[in-house]
Protein backbone atom coordinates (compact mmCIF):
# COMPACT_ATOMS: atom_id res chain seq x y z
CA UNK A 1 0.00 0.00 0.00
CA UNK A 2 1.39 3.39 -0.98
CA UNK A 3 2.24 6.15 1.48
CA UNK A 4 -0.11 9.04 2.20
CA UNK A 5 -3.01 6.78 3.12
CA UNK A 6 -3.34 7.86 6.75
CA UNK A 7 -3.93 11.51 5.90
CA UNK A 8 -6.81 10.73 3.55
CA UNK A 9 -10.45 11.02 4.61
CA UNK A 10 -11.49 7.81 6.41
CA UNK A 11 -14.12 6.90 3.80
CA UNK A 12 -11.56 7.17 1.02
CA UNK A 13 -8.66 5.49 2.82
CA UNK A 14 -10.75 2.56 4.02
CA UNK A 15 -12.09 1.96 0.52
CA UNK A 16 -8.60 2.03 -0.98
CA UNK A 17 -7.53 -0.59 1.55
CA UNK A 18 -10.53 -2.79 0.81
CA UNK A 19 -9.97 -2.50 -2.94
CA UNK A 20 -6.33 -3.55 -2.52
CA UNK A 21 -7.44 -6.73 -0.74
CA UNK A 22 -10.09 -7.40 -3.36
CA UNK A 23 -7.33 -7.05 -5.97
CA UNK A 24 -5.26 -9.68 -4.12
CA UNK A 25 -8.09 -12.18 -4.24
CA UNK A 26 -8.89 -11.37 -7.89
CA UNK A 27 -5.24 -11.85 -8.90
CA UNK A 28 -5.11 -15.26 -7.21
CA UNK A 29 -8.48 -16.40 -8.59
CA UNK A 30 -7.26 -17.61 -12.06
CA UNK A 31 -4.42 -19.55 -10.42
CA UNK A 32 -6.82 -21.83 -8.54
CA UNK A 33 -7.21 -24.06 -11.60
CA UNK A 34 -3.45 -24.68 -11.78
CA UNK A 35 -2.74 -27.85 -9.78
CA UNK A 36 0.98 -27.02 -9.83
CA UNK A 37 0.42 -23.70 -8.05
CA UNK A 38 0.53 -24.77 -4.41
CA UNK A 39 0.13 -21.20 -3.12
CA UNK A 40 -2.91 -20.19 -5.17
CA UNK A 41 -5.54 -21.23 -2.63
CA UNK A 42 -3.54 -19.72 0.23
CA UNK A 43 -3.21 -16.37 -1.57
CA UNK A 44 -6.88 -16.38 -2.53
CA UNK A 45 -7.95 -17.14 1.04
CA UNK A 46 -5.67 -14.47 2.51
CA UNK A 47 -7.04 -11.86 0.12
CA UNK A 48 -10.62 -12.72 1.10
CA UNK A 49 -9.79 -12.82 4.82
CA UNK A 50 -8.09 -9.43 4.70
CA UNK A 51 -10.99 -8.00 2.75
CA UNK A 52 -13.53 -9.29 5.27
CA UNK A 53 -11.43 -8.02 8.17
CA UNK A 54 -11.14 -4.59 6.55
CA UNK A 55 -14.88 -4.36 5.92
CA UNK A 56 -15.58 -5.32 9.51
CA UNK A 57 -13.05 -2.92 11.02
CA UNK A 58 -14.07 0.06 8.87
CA UNK A 59 -17.76 -0.79 8.71
CA UNK A 60 -18.79 2.73 9.75
CA UNK A 61 -16.66 4.27 7.00
CA UNK A 62 -17.51 1.85 4.18
CA UNK A 63 -21.08 0.74 4.92
CA UNK A 64 -21.32 -2.36 2.71
CA UNK A 65 -24.83 -3.91 2.54
CA UNK A 66 -25.30 -6.90 4.85
CA UNK A 67 -26.33 -9.06 1.92
CA UNK A 68 -22.95 -8.53 0.25
CA UNK A 69 -21.15 -9.24 3.53
CA UNK A 70 -23.05 -12.52 3.91
CA UNK A 71 -22.16 -13.58 0.37
CA UNK A 72 -18.52 -12.75 0.98
CA UNK A 73 -18.56 -14.70 4.25
CA UNK A 74 -20.07 -17.73 2.52
CA UNK A 75 -17.51 -17.55 -0.27
CA UNK A 76 -14.61 -17.24 2.16
CA UNK A 77 -16.04 -20.07 4.24
CA UNK A 78 -16.02 -22.40 1.26
CA UNK A 79 -12.21 -22.15 1.07
CA UNK A 80 -11.69 -23.31 4.65
CA UNK A 81 -12.57 -27.03 4.90
CA UNK A 82 -10.20 -28.16 2.15
CA UNK A 83 -7.30 -26.12 3.49
CA UNK A 84 -7.95 -27.20 7.09
CA UNK A 85 -8.06 -30.86 6.05
CA UNK A 86 -4.82 -30.41 4.12
CA UNK A 87 -3.14 -29.08 7.27
CA UNK A 88 -4.31 -32.14 9.22
CA UNK A 89 -3.02 -34.47 6.51
CA UNK A 90 0.40 -32.79 6.50
CA UNK A 91 0.78 -33.07 10.27
CA UNK A 92 -0.36 -36.69 10.34
CA UNK A 93 2.06 -37.70 7.58
CA UNK A 94 4.85 -36.20 9.63
CA UNK A 95 4.07 -38.63 12.49
CA UNK A 96 5.11 -41.74 10.52
CA UNK A 97 8.59 -41.91 12.11
CA UNK A 98 6.99 -41.74 15.56
CA UNK A 99 4.66 -44.71 15.03
CA UNK A 100 5.40 -48.41 15.28
CA UNK A 101 4.63 -50.56 12.25
CA UNK A 102 1.52 -51.99 13.92
CA UNK A 103 0.11 -48.49 14.43
CA UNK A 104 0.56 -47.32 10.86
CA UNK A 105 -2.55 -49.12 9.64
CA UNK A 106 -4.65 -46.70 11.67
CA UNK A 107 -2.79 -43.75 10.18
CA UNK A 108 -3.26 -45.03 6.62
CA UNK A 109 -6.98 -45.55 7.24
CA UNK A 110 -7.39 -42.03 8.65
CA UNK A 111 -5.37 -40.43 5.84
CA UNK A 112 -7.61 -42.13 3.27
CA UNK A 113 -10.70 -40.72 4.99
CA UNK A 114 -9.23 -37.23 5.11
CA UNK A 115 -8.07 -37.35 1.48
CA UNK A 116 -11.62 -38.19 0.39
CA UNK A 117 -12.99 -35.38 2.53
CA UNK A 118 -10.51 -32.93 1.03
CA UNK A 119 -11.48 -33.98 -2.48
CA UNK A 120 -15.16 -33.23 -1.80
CA UNK A 121 -14.31 -29.96 -0.04
CA UNK A 122 -12.17 -28.81 -2.97
CA UNK A 123 -14.95 -29.62 -5.41
CA UNK A 124 -17.47 -27.67 -3.33
CA UNK A 125 -15.08 -24.73 -3.09
CA UNK A 126 -14.42 -24.70 -6.82
CA UNK A 127 -18.17 -24.72 -7.52
CA UNK A 128 -18.78 -21.87 -5.06
CA UNK A 129 -15.95 -19.75 -6.48
CA UNK A 130 -17.06 -20.39 -10.05
CA UNK A 131 -20.65 -19.46 -9.26
CA UNK A 132 -20.05 -16.47 -7.02
CA UNK A 133 -16.69 -14.74 -7.15
CA UNK A 134 -16.92 -12.84 -10.43
CA UNK A 135 -20.37 -11.46 -9.63
CA UNK A 136 -19.39 -10.59 -6.07
CA UNK A 137 -16.17 -8.90 -7.15
CA UNK A 138 -18.05 -6.73 -9.63
CA UNK A 139 -20.62 -5.63 -7.05
CA UNK A 140 -18.04 -4.97 -4.35
CA UNK A 141 -15.78 -3.05 -6.69
CA UNK A 142 -18.69 -0.85 -7.78
CA UNK A 143 -19.59 -0.14 -4.14
CA UNK A 144 -16.02 0.50 -3.00
CA UNK A 145 -14.97 2.71 -5.91
CA UNK A 146 -17.45 5.52 -5.19
CA UNK A 147 -18.60 7.34 -2.07
CA UNK A 148 -20.40 10.54 -1.20
CA UNK A 149 -19.42 12.94 1.53
CA UNK A 150 -20.34 16.37 2.84
CA UNK A 151 -17.67 19.07 3.20
CA UNK A 152 -18.47 22.03 5.44
CA UNK A 153 -16.35 25.10 4.75
CA UNK A 154 -17.03 26.48 8.22
CA UNK A 155 -15.99 23.26 9.97
CA UNK A 156 -12.89 22.97 12.11
CA UNK A 157 -9.65 23.14 10.21
CA UNK A 158 -8.56 19.58 10.96
CA UNK A 159 -10.86 17.23 9.12
CA UNK A 160 -11.14 13.54 10.07
CA UNK A 161 -8.46 11.25 8.66
CA UNK A 162 -7.98 7.54 8.27
CA UNK A 163 -5.31 7.79 10.99
CA UNK A 164 -7.88 9.07 13.48
CA UNK A 165 -10.39 6.37 12.57
CA UNK A 166 -7.77 3.61 12.64
CA UNK A 167 -6.44 4.69 16.04
CA UNK A 168 -9.92 4.35 17.52
CA UNK A 169 -10.46 0.96 15.88
CA UNK A 170 -7.05 -0.24 17.06
CA UNK A 171 -7.79 0.70 20.66
CA UNK A 172 -11.01 -1.31 20.61
CA UNK A 173 -9.41 -4.32 18.93
CA UNK A 174 -6.52 -4.43 21.41
CA UNK A 175 -8.93 -4.28 24.36
CA UNK A 176 -10.98 -7.09 22.82
CA UNK A 177 -7.89 -9.25 22.29
CA UNK A 178 -6.68 -8.65 25.83
CA UNK A 179 -10.05 -9.72 27.20
CA UNK A 180 -10.06 -12.88 25.05
CA UNK A 181 -6.56 -13.86 26.16
CA UNK A 182 -7.63 -13.44 29.80
CA UNK A 183 -10.37 -16.04 29.28
CA UNK A 184 -7.90 -18.80 28.33
CA UNK A 185 -7.19 -20.79 31.48
CA UNK A 186 -5.96 -24.20 30.36
CA UNK A 187 -5.02 -26.26 27.31
CA UNK A 188 -8.59 -27.46 26.82
CA UNK A 189 -10.12 -24.00 26.36
CA UNK A 190 -10.67 -24.51 22.64
CA UNK A 191 -13.28 -21.83 21.94
CA UNK A 192 -11.53 -19.15 23.98
CA UNK A 193 -8.22 -19.78 22.22
CA UNK A 194 -9.93 -19.76 18.83
CA UNK A 195 -11.62 -16.42 19.57
CA UNK A 196 -8.30 -14.94 20.70
CA UNK A 197 -6.72 -16.05 17.42
CA UNK A 198 -9.43 -14.28 15.43
CA UNK A 199 -8.82 -11.08 17.41
CA UNK A 200 -5.04 -11.28 16.94
CA UNK A 201 -5.56 -11.72 13.22
CA UNK A 202 -7.78 -8.64 13.06
CA UNK A 203 -5.17 -6.47 14.74
CA UNK A 204 -2.45 -7.79 12.43
CA UNK A 205 -4.54 -7.15 9.31
CA UNK A 206 -5.38 -3.64 10.54
CA UNK A 207 -1.71 -2.73 11.07
CA UNK A 208 -0.02 -4.59 8.22
CA UNK A 209 -0.89 -2.15 5.37
CA UNK A 210 0.39 0.81 7.42
CA UNK A 211 4.01 -0.35 7.69
CA UNK A 212 5.06 1.93 4.81
CA UNK A 213 4.01 5.03 6.75
CA UNK A 214 4.77 3.75 10.26
CA UNK A 215 7.86 1.50 10.16
CA UNK A 216 7.57 0.72 13.87
CA UNK A 217 4.56 -1.44 13.06
CA UNK A 218 6.77 -4.02 11.31
CA UNK A 219 8.13 -5.80 14.43
CA UNK A 220 4.71 -5.52 16.06
CA UNK A 221 3.04 -7.17 13.07
CA UNK A 222 5.66 -9.94 13.21
CA UNK A 223 4.83 -10.63 16.84
CA UNK A 224 1.11 -10.70 16.08
CA UNK A 225 1.80 -13.13 13.26
CA UNK A 226 3.70 -15.37 15.69
CA UNK A 227 0.76 -15.25 18.13
CA UNK A 228 -1.70 -15.98 15.34
CA UNK A 229 0.36 -18.99 14.19
CA UNK A 230 0.72 -20.27 17.76
CA UNK A 231 -3.01 -20.05 18.36
CA UNK A 232 -3.65 -21.49 14.89
CA UNK A 233 -1.51 -24.55 15.64
CA UNK A 234 -3.31 -24.93 18.97
CA UNK A 235 -6.66 -24.77 17.18
CA UNK A 236 -5.48 -27.43 14.70
CA UNK A 237 -4.59 -29.66 17.64
CA UNK A 238 -8.01 -29.14 19.20
CA UNK A 239 -9.79 -29.92 15.93
CA UNK A 240 -7.68 -33.02 15.30
CA UNK A 241 -8.33 -34.31 18.81
CA UNK A 242 -12.07 -34.31 18.12
CA UNK A 243 -11.42 -35.88 14.70
CA UNK A 244 -9.38 -38.70 16.23
CA UNK A 245 -11.98 -39.37 18.92
CA UNK A 246 -14.66 -39.76 16.26
CA UNK A 247 -12.34 -41.85 14.07
CA UNK A 248 -11.69 -44.33 16.89
CA UNK A 249 -15.42 -44.90 17.29
CA UNK A 250 -15.96 -45.34 13.56
CA UNK A 251 -13.00 -47.68 13.14
CA UNK A 252 -14.10 -49.81 16.09
CA UNK A 253 -17.67 -49.99 14.76
CA UNK A 254 -16.45 -50.96 11.28
CA UNK A 255 -14.25 -53.71 12.67
CA UNK A 256 -17.01 -55.03 14.92
CA UNK A 257 -19.42 -55.05 11.99
CA UNK A 258 -16.95 -56.93 9.80
CA UNK A 259 -16.31 -59.53 12.53
CA UNK A 260 -20.07 -59.99 12.94
CA UNK A 261 -20.50 -60.40 9.18
CA UNK A 262 -17.74 -63.04 8.99
CA UNK A 263 -19.06 -64.84 12.08
CA UNK A 264 -22.57 -65.14 10.64
CA UNK A 265 -21.42 -66.68 7.37
CA UNK A 266 -22.62 -70.22 6.63
CA UNK A 267 -19.02 -71.43 6.94
CA UNK A 268 -17.06 -68.85 8.97
CA UNK A 269 -13.47 -68.49 7.81
CA UNK A 270 -11.41 -68.64 10.98
CA UNK A 271 -8.33 -67.23 9.26
CA UNK A 272 -10.25 -64.15 8.12
CA UNK A 273 -11.77 -63.77 11.56
CA UNK A 274 -8.37 -63.90 13.26
CA UNK A 275 -6.95 -61.41 10.77
CA UNK A 276 -9.85 -59.02 11.33
CA UNK A 277 -9.50 -59.28 15.10
CA UNK A 278 -5.81 -58.40 14.80
CA UNK A 279 -6.49 -55.44 12.50
CA UNK A 280 -6.96 -52.96 15.31
CA UNK A 281 -6.87 -49.60 13.59
CA UNK A 282 -8.01 -48.08 16.84
CA UNK A 283 -4.63 -48.64 18.51
CA UNK A 284 -2.92 -46.60 15.81
CA UNK A 285 -5.48 -43.84 16.13
CA UNK A 286 -5.02 -43.79 19.90
CA UNK A 287 -1.26 -43.53 19.42
CA UNK A 288 -1.84 -40.55 17.14
CA UNK A 289 -4.18 -39.03 19.72
CA UNK A 290 -1.41 -39.25 22.33
CA UNK A 291 1.05 -37.52 20.00
CA UNK A 292 -1.50 -34.82 19.23
CA UNK A 293 -2.29 -34.30 22.92
CA UNK A 294 1.42 -33.82 23.60
CA UNK A 295 1.54 -31.25 20.80
CA UNK A 296 -1.46 -29.44 22.25
CA UNK A 297 0.12 -29.26 25.69
CA UNK A 298 3.46 -28.00 24.34
CA UNK A 299 1.72 -25.26 22.38
CA UNK A 300 -0.32 -24.20 25.39
CA UNK A 301 2.80 -24.09 27.56
CA UNK A 302 4.36 -21.65 25.08
CA UNK A 303 1.19 -19.57 24.96
CA UNK A 304 1.00 -19.47 28.75
CA UNK A 305 4.66 -18.52 29.13
CA UNK A 306 4.56 -15.69 26.58
CA UNK A 307 1.03 -14.31 26.46
CA UNK A 308 -1.25 -15.31 29.34
CA UNK A 309 -1.68 -14.12 32.93
CA UNK A 310 -0.96 -10.52 32.02
CA UNK A 311 2.32 -11.17 30.22
CA UNK A 312 1.05 -9.45 27.06
CA UNK A 313 0.12 -6.24 28.87
CA UNK A 314 3.23 -4.15 28.14
CA UNK A 315 3.26 -5.21 24.50
CA UNK A 316 -0.42 -4.39 24.03
CA UNK A 317 0.11 -0.94 25.57
CA UNK A 318 2.87 -0.41 23.02
CA UNK A 319 0.44 -1.38 20.27
CA UNK A 320 -2.15 1.10 21.52
CA UNK A 321 0.55 3.78 21.38
CA UNK A 322 0.69 3.38 17.61
CA UNK A 323 -2.45 5.51 17.45
CA UNK A 324 -0.40 8.58 18.34
CA UNK A 325 2.18 7.69 15.69
CA UNK A 326 -0.60 7.42 13.13
CA UNK A 327 -1.87 10.89 13.99
CA UNK A 328 1.67 12.32 13.81
CA UNK A 329 2.30 10.64 10.45
CA UNK A 330 -0.99 11.95 9.06
CA UNK A 331 -0.20 15.46 10.27
CA UNK A 332 3.22 15.40 8.61
CA UNK A 333 1.68 14.28 5.32
CA UNK A 334 -0.89 17.07 5.42
CA UNK A 335 1.81 19.70 5.92
CA UNK A 336 4.00 18.46 3.04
Amino acid sequence: MSSGLLSRPPQEGARLLALSFLDQAAEARPRLVDDADSEALHDFRVGLRRLRSCLKAYGAQIDIPKKLERRLRRLAGSTGPGRDTEVQIEWLRGRVPHLSSQHRAGLAWLLARLAERKRHADEDMEDEVADEFDKLEKELRARLSVYRTEIRLDARKDRPTLAEATAGILHGQVADLEERLARIEDAGDEQEAHEARIRAKRVRYLLEPLAVEIPTTTPIVKRFKALQELLGDLHDAHVLEAELAEAVEIAAAERAGKILELSLADAPDENLLRAERRRARESGLIALARLNRARRDRLFATLEAEWLEGKAGDFLREVEGLGEEMAAAAGTEERT
